[in-house]
C-alpha cells in the first residue's frame, strides 16, 4: 500500500474486431481517481488486453506492478473472460480490492442474488455511472488503510457478495478527461472513442443508454477543444463519436461538424445519429466531411416498435435519409431480428425497406436480452427465451421460433457478404429490377447458392465476392429468362467492384466490359431494361484505379 495513495491496474478485455481501440470506460473511472488523489498518475496503470488472451500471462503482468486495487470493465464480450481473470487474481493475492463495472456488470446483481460464486469474486461493483460513487468508496477504502475485511471472511470460508453501487449522473464539468491527464495516448494513424455528451432522450428497451439519466449532458466545450486538438496534433486516423444521438441537438450537432471539419485535418468520423432529427444543413455538412453516419431502424412494423419504446413513420424516415442520399454521404441502418411481436415475414419486410433506401451499408443483428435493460425486466411477460450467458441471444418467441431465428440469422449473413462486403449499393436494386424480386427473396436465394464457399469468399477479399455476384446474378437471370439484360447487370457488378477496389484498397484493375464504357458510367445505364445504345454494342477492356485527382476510368482495348 502506499503511504498516501493506492496503486490501481484497470483492465479492458477487447476482441480481435475492436483492433487497437483505446480502452475509454476504464480509463474514464481511472482518471476520477486520479484527479481525486486517490491514485497517483504514475501508479495507474490502464491495461487493454486480448480477451483470448492466456490468463496466467495476464494475471502475471497486472500483478507485476503490485497493485492495491484491480477494476474491470465488463461488456457482454468479455464479462465471463473478466470474472475468471478476476478469480485467478483473488486466489493469487486475497488483500486485493477487486473492482467491476460497465454494461454488463448487471449480470452480477441476479447472480449475487441467485448465490453464484461470480459475484463474490469482487468487493465492490458499480451500476451505471460510475465516477461519483467509485471516488467515494475507494476514499472509504483509503481511510480504513486499505484493509479488505471481505479478505477476512474468505479466510474464515465465507464468500460475501459485493456493494452495489448504482451512481448518479455525474455534472460534466467535475469529469476528468482521460486523454488530457495522460491515461490514454493517442496515437498516429490510431483510432479513439471520444464521448461528447452524457445521456439519452430515448427509451429503446434493449439498450442501456437512456435508463437513469435523464436527458442530455454536454461535456464542456473548452475540454472538447482541447481534446480534438491534442489528436489532431498526434495524427489520430479516425474518431469514433460515442453519443448515442449525435443530432439529437440540432444547433449543436451543426456547430460540432462545422468545427470538425475546420480542425479535424484528415481525420475519419463516425457518428450514431437518428434519421427523423435530420434536416438539410445536417446532411450537407456530413456529407463535406470524411465521415460514415450510423441509424438505426430495428424493425418498419409499428407494432413491434412500440414494444420497444420506438416508432417511425415510413415516408418520413425515406425522405430523411434521402436527404443524405442527394447530398452524397456515406451511411448504414441497423437491424434487429427476434425483437417481441415479429415474425420472420416481418423482419423480411424491414429488410426490404431498408434496402431500398440504398445504405452503404446494412448491419444486422439478433436480438440480445441484456441484463439491466428493459426488455430484460419483461422477458417473461413477452415470452422471451434467451441465453443466460453472454452475449444473451434471444433463442425463441411465440411468434419468432428457434427455425425463424436460423433463418433470419442466414439473410443476415447473405446480406452482409452479397451487399455490405460486395459493395452493391451503387447497383444493387437496378441488377433486382429486371428480376421482379424482393431483396430478401433474392438473399435468400444467394445464402442457398453460395453455401460453404461464403466464407472462403469474405475472408479472400473483395475480389473473391465480386466472382461469387458474378455467378449468382449470371443464374437469376438466366433462371427467370432475363438473359438479353444480363450483360448490362454484368458490366455494373463489374465496373462498379473495381472502382471500389480503386478507391478503397488502391487497386488496378483490367475489366472487360460488354457496353462502351461512356454508357456503362452513365446514370441511364442503371434503368438497364430502358437503356437502348446509340449504336451496337462494342465490348471493351478498361482500366480502372486510383489516379492523382481520385479513380480514373479509362479504355485498354476496344474489341470491334
Amino acid at each position: 500500500m502506499n503511504e498516501h495513495a493506492f496503486s490501481a491496474v484497470f483492465v479492458s478485455l477487447r476482441t480481435a474486431e475492436d483492433g487497437e481501440a483505446l480502452p475509454l470506460g476504464a480509463a474514464t473511472a481511472a482518471a476520477a481517481l486520479v484527479q481525486a488523489s486517490l491514485v497517483r498518475l504514475g501508479d495507474m496503470k490502464v491495461l487493454a488486453a486480448g480477451v483470448d488472451e492466456p490468463q496466467d500471462v495476464l494475471a502475471d503482468r497486472i500483478l507485476a506492478s503490485s497493485p492495491d486495487v484491480v477494476g474491470f470493465s465488463l461488456y457482454c464480450w468479455n464479462s465471463t473472460a473478466s470474472i475468471k481473470l478476476a478469480a485467478r487474481l483473488r486466489a493469487a493475492c486475497p488483500r486485493l480490492l477487486l473492482i467491476a463495472g460497465g454494461p454488463d456488470a448487471e449480470r452480477l446483481v441476479a447472480e449475487a442474488e441467485a448465490g453464484a460464486e461470480s459475484a463474490s469474486v469482487f468487493d465492490a461493483v458499480f451500476l451505471g455511472e460510475a465516477e461519483e460513487s467509485l471516488v467515494a468508496w475507494v476514499r472509504d477504502s483509503a481511510k480504513n488503510g486499505g484493509d479488505n475485511p471481505r479478505a477476512r471472511g474468505r479466510a474464515g470460508g465465507q464468500a460475501n457478495p459485493p456493494d452495489f453501487l448504482r451512481g448518479k449522473p455525474a455534472s460534466p464539468a467535475t469529469l476528468a478527461s482521460p486523454w488530457l491527464t495522460g491515461l490514454l495516448e493517442p496515437r498516429k494513424g490510431g483510432q479513439v472513442a471520444w464521448e461528447l455528451t452524457r445521456g439519452c432522450p430515448f427509451r429503446c428497451a434493449y439498450c442501456y443508454e437512456g435508463r437513469g439519466s435523464a436527458g442530455i449532458r454536454r461535456l464542456p466545450d473548452e475540454r472538447l477543444e482541447r481534446e480534438l486538438a491534442l489528436f489532431v496534433e498526434r495524427g489520430v486516423g479516425e474518431i469514433f463519436v460515442l453519443d448515442p444521438t449525435f443530432n439529437v441537438q440540432s444547433g449543436r450537432a451543426l456547430a460540432l461538424l462545422r468545427r470538425f471539419a475546420e480542425k479535424g485535418g484528415d481525420i475519419a468520423w463516425n457518428f450514431e445519429i437518428r434519421a427523423e432529427l435530420l434536416d438539410r444543413p445536417q446532411a450537407e455538412a456530413f456529407a463535406s466531411m470524411p465521415c460514415s453516419l450510423q441509424i438505426g431502424l430495428q424493425s418498419v412494423r409499428p407494432e413491434v416498435l412500440a414494444a420497444i419504446n420506438r416508432g417511425m413513420d415510413r415516408k418520413k424516415f425515406a425522405a430523411k435519409v434521402g436527404l443524405l442520399n442527394a447530398a452524397g454521404a456515406v451511411f448504414g441502418l441497423d437491424l434487429i431480428y427476434g425483437l417481441p411481436g415479429d415474425t420472420l415475414a416481418g423482419f423480411k419486410e424491414s429488410l426490404d425497406y431498408a434496402l431500398s433506401l440504398a445504405p452503404n451499408h446494412l448491419d444486422i443483428f439478433p436480438l440480445a436480452v441484456l441484463p439491466g435493460t428493459e426488455l430484460a425486466e419483461r422477458r417473461e411477460a413477452l415470452g422471451l427465451v434467451a441465453d443466460e450467458e453472454p452475449p444473451y441471444l434471444l433463442k425463441r418467441h411465440a411468434s419468432f421460433e428457434e427455425a425463424d431465428m436460423a433463418s433470419a440469422a442466414s439473410l443476415a449473413r447473405a446480406c452482409g457478404l452479397f451487399y455490405s462486403a460486395g459493395r452493391a449499393v451503387p447497383w444493387f436494386l437496378s441488377v433486382l429490377r429486371p428480376l421482379r424480386m424482393a431483396p430478401s427473396a433474392f438473399l435468400a436465394g444467394f445464402a442457398e447458392f453460395a453455401g460453404p464457399r461464403a466464407i472462403g469468399a469474405r475472408s479472400a477479399g473483395h475480389a473473391a465476392v465480386e466472382r461469387l455476384q458474378v455467378e449468382y446474378v449470371s443464374q437469376a437471370y438466366r433462371a427467370r429468362g432475363k438473359d438479353r439484360w444480363l450483360a448490362a447487370a454484368l458490366d455494373l457488378v463489374r465496373y462498379y467492384g473495381a472502382w471500389s477496389r480503386a478507391f478503397a484498397e488502391g487497386e488496378r484493375s483490367r475489366v472487360r466490359l460488354s457496353h462502351p464504357l461512356h454508357d456503362v458510367e452513365s446514370p441511364g445505364f442503371l434503368e438497364i431494361e430502358r437503356y437502348r445504345p446509340r449504336e451496337a454494342p462494342k465490348p471493351c477492356e478498361v482500366e480502372i484505379g486510383p489516379g492523382k485527382d481520385g479513380v480514373f476510368a479509362r479504355i485498354a482495348h476496344s474489341h470491334a
